[in-house]
């Protein structure tokens, strides 16, 4: 039986998680794609789970209101990744569950995201919902358009 290491999280600086973005989110586009503007904004934030010294996951959230789901206080997830060798370990699922610790206290009553196809069962698992049918983002793909009030 394999013992799972426990990663640390904590926040980290918006340029410590482009190269994850990189290697599982913008795969064969230039790095250039991995900042996004929102990273620097005023009440924005970057989580990850680092084992080893290496970040093995990451997520990025800005306060952003959504069109679809009315809130007070709405936060944009994106740029989540996990590392492909340490997914389905529970580090992204423990990841989410320190974010929102760090959500709530900001007054945050809800986040979202547009979740890539292969990362709708995740996000269902810790309790997000989809709204809207299936749409397709330039260059990366289908999403669906998911949420969690918190």
């Amino acid at each position: 039986m394999t013992t799972q290491l426990k990663g640390n999280i904590s926040k980290v600086d918006a340029d410590k998680v482009r190269a994850l973005r990189h290697s599982e989110l913008r795969k064969g586009q230039d790095f250039s794609t991995t900042s996004y503007i929102e990273d620097y904004e005023v009440g924005a934030f970057h989580m990850a789970c680092i084992l080893d010294e290496k970040i093995v996951t990451c997520a990025s959230y800005y306060p952003e209101q959504s069109i679809k789901i009315k809130s007070k206080m709405a936060y944009r997830l994106r740029g989540m990744a996990t590392d492909s060798n340490f997914q389905r370990k529970g580090y992204a699922t423990d990841l989410m569950k320190e974010s929102l610790k760090e959500l709530k206290k900001t007054d945050c009553d809800m986040v979202w995201c547009n979740a890539r196809l292969g990362a709708v069962d995740f996000y269902k698992s810790v309790g997000f919902k989809i709204t809207g049918d299936l749409f397709d983002i330039a260059e990366i793909g289908p999403h669906y358009y998911m949420y969690k009030e918190i």
